[in-house]
C-alpha cells in the first residue's frame, strides 16, 4: 500500500514544479491570436476512486496519484485531440467482502491509463478558456493489492472506461482539469466474476511546452 504522506509530497512537489514552469507563459500568451495547432506538455495531480456495480457494498474512497504526458492537437479554435499517457493509482476500501474477503478490505491497483479526449473550447476572448470533453480510456495494469497482498493473478489485465469533465486553460500552456473515469469491466478476473467496476475523480495540473 502507497503511503499517503509520500502521496501529499509528490503532489505538492509536482503542483510547484509546474507554478514555476508555467508562469513566464502567461505574459506570452496574452500576446497569442492564435492557437497553435500542436502542444505537448505534463500534468499531475490527485485521484478519488471508488467501486461500483451488483457486488459492491459499502466503500470509501481513497486518495491517489495521477501523473503522465499529455499531446494536444487543435483542429480550430473550438476543437482539439488531446490523448495523454498517465500512471494512475487508484485505491479503494471496502468494509464487505467482493473476492472472498469479509473483513475491512483496502485495495491499491496502478494502471497505465491511455485516455483519448476530445475538447471543446469555449473563446473568451481573454487568456483563460475553459472547455468541457469527454473520450474513451484504456488501462493496463501494473499492480494490485489488497491489505498489502499481491492481487495480480486475480486482475484484470486492461480495464475500459469513458471519462470526462471540464477546466480551464491560462494561454495555452497552463491547465487546471477535473475529470470523472466510469470504468465499464470488471476489475476482478476470478471463478465468481463478482461484478466490480473502477470509478475515479482527478483534479490536475498541467503545463504545455
Amino acid at each position: 500500500m502507497k503511503s499517503f504522506s509520500f502521496i501529499k509530497i509528490t503532489i505538492i512537489t509536482t503542483i510547484a514544479a509546474f507554478l514555476s514552469l508555467g508562469a513566464a507563459d502567461i505574459s506570452k500568451a496574452q500576446m497569442q491570436q492564435q492557437p497553435d495547432p500542436l502542444t505537448w506538455g505534463i500534468t499531475g495531480g490527485v485521484t478519488i476512486s471508488d467501486m461500483w456495480g451488483d457486488d459492491v457494498g459499502a466503500t470509501s474512497t481513497r486518495a491517489g496519484f495521477t501523473g503522465g504526458l499529455f499531446l494536444n492537437y487543435r483542429t480550430n479554435t473550438f476543437f482539439s485531440v488531446q490523448p495523454e499517457l498517465l500512471f494512475t493509482m487508484k485505491n479503494i476500501e471496502t468494509r464487505t467482502g467482493i473476492t472472498g474477503q469479509d473483513v475491512t478490505t483496502e485495495y491499491d491497483f496502478g494502471y497505465l491509463e491511455i485516455p483519448v479526449l476530445l475538447k471543446a473550447h469555449i473563446p473568451t476572448g481573454g487568456i483563460v478558456t475553459p472547455n468541457i470533453y469527454a473520450g474513451p480510456s484504456l488501462a493496463f495494469k501494473l499492480y494490485g493489492d489488497a491489505n498489502d497482498a499481491d492481487l495480480d493473478d486475480n486482475l484484470r489485465s486492461v480495464d475500459f472506461g469513458f471519462a470526462f469533465g471540464g477546466g480551464i486553460d491560462i494561454g495555452q500552456r497552463i491547465n487546471i482539469d477535473a475529470r470523472y473515469t466510469l470504468g465499464v469491466v470488471d476489475v476482478f478476473d476470478v471463478p465468481a466474476e463478482p461484478s466490480a467496476k473502477n470509478g475515479s475523480f482527478a483534479v490536475t495540473l498541467g503545463v504545455g511546452f
